[in-house]
């Protein structure tokens, strides 16, 4: 069998031929031509509606700022740093934002642009996939919402996308903004007699019986209850296994942690009205700042002795603060995104990157995180990339992780350093080194994990040995995953039945997603978001 389209002058649009070629005699009949060719166009645009692509509007925020929904474009005052903020429609009707808190520099300022809201990001869905191969974790699926086949307000389908992060199977655990994952929980068969199309369920939508255990959540009037939460939050078996470090860390690869990654600051953006430490934010450490002087666009070392350049972090908001201005202080879940809201969390994972030039190969610099107290490095000495931990309880004891060879000479560089999901990652020139899982290393204590007068005072920083010349400064954080509604300690947990996933939205402070409805059945997954294809500036591969 056999199909072709072909052009004529005659009339006809389309040929469709189907078996062996035949000679076809015209009717003389125009109009139905016409038609014939309307209605196969039409068939085959729903055919491939169905099975093929489909194109979806994103309103809201909560895939920010890997998706953007409804919103207006700003640019600070302050650094020029632009960057969008939600305008997302509330009970039909669009939210204009009055305030931004810059994500780069903190400032807080009135929009006067308000008014320029745009419509969300336009994507492209992959609907054959799903056909094809089991949906990935971090894949970001379009799905219909298991709750009501129709928009209560509107009468229309609802169909949601989120970043897929739960297996059928897994029991996965939020712990400090990192995901944790195991499979050797059973909750011996507690769904057995429930309705299948009922597992999904993490909140109830009628008042629950007098003799249930239960309570309101007051956004939306559904019921939490144990009864009937089928994703067994914070159930106490696994609770006890997460804090006997029975999970495993859910680990995202090179591009993974770009995709979804959050800036902190940029060295070539700093705030004019500022001053010292507080505007560069990047400056010599006291005491240890041996050899390192201002250069144009960042700054200079020379000299054989070592020294550290220190990241100061200021309190989103400074602006109006005065003398109270709040820093240095400890890099939170700050996202501009959210008009109003300047985070609440701390976020331990941090990511750093720079240009070095290396004046000689035999040049020293150093990129080093701070987490909990304990301190990674990446070393990039004599074209070899040492990672290095040095614990808090033994501070004069580095430990080698891994060591790659890098090429690095004298010359310019550009370099990138990770240390997100216990996994420390290297780029030079924007290919990741190849470590292997020797730069994996065990996650912190789940029972003694907490943030250190290290993560505040000097939560990165740059090293050098020689003369080197470092700029394009810029720091980074990983997407940090929040508590639910009905957060009961330090660790939230959920089962995901077979059968189902567990999707979460990248905007977590912002998102209506798994924490708070509960999972999505394998039969409502519509397909995998490919592409952005509006507006034009927006246009790239969703990832």
């Amino acid at each position: 069998m056999t199909t072709a389209f072909s052009d004529t002058t005659g009339g006809k649009i389309f040929n469709f031929i189907i078996g062996r070629e035949k000679k076809k005699h015209s009717h003389g009949d125009a109009s139905r031509e016409v038609f014939e060719t309307v209605v196969f166009v039409v068939v085959l645009v729903l055919m491939l509606k169905l099975f093929v692509a489909e194109a979806f509007v994103i309103p809201t925020g909560s895939m920010a700022s890997t998706l953007w929904g409804d919103q207006v474009k700003v640019t600070c005052p302050e650094c020029g740093e632009v960057f969008p903020v939600s305008a997302s429609p509330r009970e039909g009707v669009r939210a204009a934002p009055s305030q931004a808190t810059c994500q780069n520099c903190g400032y807080t300022f009135t929009i006067k642009n308000a008014a320029d809201s745009n419509s969300g990001d336009r994507v492209l869905v992959a609907k054959y996939e799903y056909h094809i191969r089991p949906p990935k974790r971090f894949d970001v699926p379009v799905f219909r919402f298991p709750e009501y086949p129709y928009s209560k307000a509107e009468l229309s389908a609802m169909n949601y996308i989120k970043r897929l992060v739960g297996l059928p199977g897994e029991t996965i655990a939020i712990y400090k903004g990192d995901l944790y994952r195991t499979t050797t929980l059973t909750y011996s068969g507690r769904s057995a007699q429930v309705d299948p199309k009922d597992l999904w369920r993490l909140r109830w939508p009628k008042k629950l019986d007098e003799n249930e255990l239960g309570r309101e959540n007051p956004r939306d009037g559904t019921w939490y209850s144990p009864l009937r939460d089928y994703t067994f939050t914070n159930d106490p078996e696994a609770v006890a296994l997460f804090e006997a470090n029975g999970f495993d860390p859910i680990r995202k690869d090179p591009d993974e942690i770009l995709a979804v990654r959050r800036l902190v600051f940029d060295f070539d953006k700093q705030p004019a009205s500022l001053s010292g430490i507080n505007r560069t934010r990047w400056h010599p450490q006291m005491g240890a700042n041996d050899g390192w002087t201002d250069a144009t666009g960042g700054f200079k070392h020379d000299g054989q002795a070592s020294g550290w350049l220190v990241y100061h972090h200021v309190d989103p908001g400074w602006e109006t603060a005065g003398a109270q201005i709040r820093q240095p202080s400890e890099i939170t879940d700050h996202l501009a995104y959210n008009s109003g809201q300047r985070g609440n969390f701390w976020v331990p994972d941090l990511i750093v990157e720079c240009k070095a030039e290396f004046a000689a190969d035999t040049d020293k610099l150093t990129l080093e995180l701070n987490k909990g107290g304990d301190r990674f490095q990446a070393v990039f000495d004599a074209g070899v990339c040492r990672l290095y931990r040095i614990a808090l309880s033994s501070p004069t004891t580095p430990t080698l992780l891994a060591e790659q060879k890098t090429g690095i000479k004298s010359g310019r560089y550009s370099l990138r350093f990770a240390n997100v999901d216990s996994r420390l990652t290297v780029w030079v020139d924007d290919r990741p080194l190849k470590f292997g899982p020797t730069a994996d290393y065990p996650p912190p204590s789940h029972t003694h994990f907490e943030k250190t007068d290290y993560d505040k005072n000097e939560p990165a920083r740059i090293g050098a040995t020689g003369n080197v010349t470092v700029s394009k400064i810029q720091l980074w954080r990983d997407i940090y995953y929040t508590p639910g509604d009905y957060q009961t300690g330090d660790v939230e947990t959920h089962y995901v039945q077979p059968g189902h996933y567990w999707c979460l939205g990248d905007n977590s402070a912002s998102s209506s997603d798994g924490r708070t409805w509960g999972l999505v059945p394998e039969r409502l997954m519509l397909g995998r978001a490919v592409v952005v294809y509006w507006p034009p500036s927006r246009i790239g591969v969703i990832k």
